[in-house]
C-alpha cells in the first residue's frame, strides 16, 4: 500500500510591520509552527518576534518552494541564527544566489 505525502503549500500571506517601519510579506505555512493553524498564524505573524522566530525555524525546516515565498533579504538576516547543517546552509545559500540572479 502507498502512503501519500501532503507537501506544504503557502495558502496566504500575513503582513509585518518591523520596528524600522518597515513591512514584509510573510508566508503562511501550516507546519513549521507545530500546532498553529493557519488562522492562528496569520495573526501570529503580524507580531515581529514570531515573524522572525517563524523565519529562522523555516530556515530550518521548510523545503525550498516555501522559503523562496519569504523576501529573500529577510532569509538572509536571519541565516547566521538558524544554526544550520554547513550542507543545508550551502544549499540555501546557492538557491538564494541563484533566484537573485534569475530576478536580474
Amino acid at each position: 500500500m502507498r502512503k501519500s505525502y501532503r507537501f506544504p503549500e503557502v495558502t496566504e500571506f500575513a503582513e509585518c510591520e518591523l520596528s524600522d517601519g518597515d513591512k514584509i510579506r510573510v508566508p503562511v505555512v501550516t507546519g513549521i509552527f507545530k500546532h498553529a493553524t493557519a488562522d492562528m498564524l496569520r495573526e501570529l505573524l503580524k507580531k515581529p518576534a514570531v515573524a522572525k522566530k517563524y523565519t529562522v525555524e523555516s530556515l530550518r525546516v521548510a523545503p525550498w518552494p516555501v522559503m523562496r515565498k519569504f523576501p529573500r533579504s529577510w532569509l538572509m538576516r536571519h541565516l547566521e541564527e538558524a544554526d544550520l547543517r554547513p550542507t543545508r546552509k550551502a544549499a540555501i545559500l546557492f538557491m538564494l544566489n541563484t533566484s537573485a540572479a534569475d530576478e536580474e
